[in-house]
């Protein structure tokens, strides 16, 4: 609703018009938080519950259950490997 307001379109418009393109916005939030997360996770500043907040998941093991279910691994898994 925020978004279709700040976009100056109905919500129904906007979904409308994802749709036409193939997309649902929850689909668009997943693929925003995913590419977001790779790239947090490389500024090693930020804790994982940094990062969890940041993308707006309510806790880190929620995070951590959609970076698995993104990439195979956990995010701690993947930070260690950028080493």
């Amino acid at each position: 609703e925020k978004v279709a307001q700040r976009l100056g379109l109905a919500e129904r418009t906007l979904q409308s018009r994802l749709r036409k393109q193939g997309f649902s916005f929850q689909q668009l939030v997943e693929n925003l938080r995913r590419t977001l997360a790779d790239i947090y996770l490389m500024d090693r500043r930020l804790s994982l519950t940094d990062i969890s907040m940041l993308l707006g998941f309510s806790e880190q093991s929620s995070f951590t259950r959609a970076f698995r279910r993104w990439h195979g691994e956990s995010p701690a898994q993947a930070r260690q490997q950028m080493r």
